[in-house]
């Protein structure tokens, strides 16, 4: 038969190092989390700005909303340059601009005439020479320009100048070719240089 045990001996209480071998776990898991929760909230604050820098970025922000965007500066050169442009009366006086030319250019539209035969005899007139006239191929540097044209299945001929600035025609002739005479690109030479003469005067005369 088994010995009797006592009151004591039955009911004695778990030894010490029992109880801290089951504590251990808990008391761990318990500062872990502690642990996590503390490094959030540190992450939190540092990401978090302070009240008082938040409210100056708010202000800021207002502020450039508030202000209007600055004007586009424009060249004060450019502007003026073409306010004096839009100001500047066009020159629609043929005379004018007859006698304000200094370079001539010759465009010739039918085959029948050669542009270059009627410079050549432009250059061999005196009211040329004796007015410093030039001649140019360039639409860009010519006073003025003299067009060419003939009248379809005839012989007759006709001449307009023009101011390339306004298109204005300040001037015009007709010349017919004739089987002995003078031939077409003198007779134009003469008869452009015959319009000038009536308001550019020679030089000295």
């Amino acid at each position: 038969m088994p010995p009797s045990l006592s009151p004591r001996t039955a009911f004695a209480a778990p030894k010490s190092s029992d109880f801290a071998s089951e504590f251990r776990p808990a008391a761990a898991l318990l500062l872990g989390l502690v642990f996590a929760a503390a490094c959030a909230m540190n992450a939190r604050a540092q990401v978090r700005l302070p009240p008082s820098e938040t409210t100056q970025q708010q202000q800021q922000q207002q502020q450039q909303a508030r202000t209007p965007p600055p004007p586009i500066e424009s060249d004060e050169s450019e502007s003026e340059d073409e306010r004096a442009e839009s100001v500047r009366p066009r020159v629609t006086d043929p005379a004018a601009s007859m006698r304000a030319a200094r370079v001539i250019l010759v465009r010739s539209n039918t085959a029948f005439v050669n542009e270059r035969e009627v410079e050549d005899s432009l250059r061999k007139r005196k009211e040329f020479r004796a007015w410093g006239l030039a001649l140019t191929r360039s639409d860009a540097d010519a006073d003025l320009v003299i067009e060419i044209e003939r009248k379809p299945f005839s012989r007759r001929f006709a001449f307009s100048v023009l101011d390339p600035r306004t298109m204005l025609v300040v001037t015009s002739g007709k010349t017919r070719s004739v089987l002995f005479g003078k031939k077409i690109p003198n007779k134009i030479a003469e008869k452009f240089m015959n319009r000038l003469k009536t308001v550019r005067p020679l030089p000295g005369s």
